[in-house]
């Protein structure tokens, strides 16, 4: 368990990886191959099992999911083959690449032996986390690490708990794409926002304020984001779809604060460093879910 959790908390420390803006999807179905690393209660050294693990994710918000989750695993124990599967159902918490989850369900372990076989059903449980990293906006790939514990008798003493370890990789498919996940709904296509930055027309002293928030933002030409000055650098409110910005994972509530070794604090400072060496990199800050510094390639 304490290896999990220090496997979770490295993840978390490496979260500083850029997401692509993306719609947040209905649903996420996941298949992989996965591993298993088995307790046996003491009657030998702890066994390693292969085989699939299978998912089904249904998003209600950006944050929190319903995961259900089969997983099959086959093993041979000379003369026994066993077979193992495992239903199981419960929350997910995402935090933009990495996700936690918390499950719980039943167990069913089929021994077979000489054409005889046995078979047990029990209460079973996962808990852990992993990262899902972007490969196209429809395609991801998937890694996680679970404690998974069921309760057997292969002992043939009651109530004994079996403290396992799962690892499974492969690919999540998603599907209906719902409302944004890192663009605001009330933050408009790039054209309208360009035309915030012209001189205002009169209006009556009570509506000053109302427009001066406007005005304070600034849009790059070439880089494609809109965001205005902050005294750490440019903060991020809205990423042009097809933009260099979006293809380099560029995402709502960055700070751009650096560009080829050159500081940047408006839409005009972060094209000019963009246009004078486009082979550079770019770093970025994010306060949205983990303070983390970013470093990425322009090209």
């Amino acid at each position: 368990m304490n290896k999990m959790m220090g496997i979770i908390g490295l993840a978390l420390l490496f979260s500083g990886v850029g997401l692509k803006a993306q719609d947040v999807p209905k649903v996420e179905v996941f298949g992989g191959y996965s591993y298993l690393n088995i307790d046996i209660n003491g009657l030998g050294s702890r066994q390693n099992a292969n085989g699939w693990e299978t998912s089904v994710s249904e998003n209600f918000n950006r944050w929190l999911a319903a995961e259900y989750d089969v997983s099959g695993f086959f093993k041979t124990y000379s003369p026994v083959r066993v077979t193992d599967y495992s239903y199981l159902a419960g929350p997910r918490f995402n935090f933009r690449l990495l996700f936690v989850h918390g499950l719980l369900g039943g167990d069913h372990l089929t021994g077979t032996w000489s054409g005889e076989s046995l078979s047990q059903d029990s209460l079973a449980g996962a808990v852990g986390g992993g990262m899902q990293l972007p490969v196209t906006r429809l395609i991801s790939f998937r890694a996680s690490v679970d404690y998974v514990f069921s309760r057997h008798d292969i002992v043939r003493v009651p109530s004994v708990t079996q403290n396992n370890v799962r690892v499974s990789s492969g690919v999540v498919f998603t599907f209906g794409g719902g409302r944004r996940a890192n663009r605001p709904a009330l933050v408009g296509p790039v054209a309208p926002i360009a035309q915030s930055t012209a001189q205002p027309p009169a209006q009556p002293p009570a509506q000053a304020p109302a427009v001066a928030p406007l005005a304070s933002k600034s849009e790059t030409t070439s880089f494609g984001v809109v965001g205005y000055a902050t005294d750490e650098g440019f903060k991020v409110t809205s990423v042009r779809d097809g933009s260099v910005a979006e293809r380099i994972y560029i995402f709502i509530g960055d700070v751009i604060w650096e560009i080829d070794g050159k500081p940047v604090r408006s839409g005009q400072d972060v094209d000019a460093a963009f246009a004078a060496n486009k082979g550079g990199t770019i770093k970025v800050r994010n306060e949205n879910v983990i303070p983390s510094v970013r470093e990425l390639k322009l090209r």
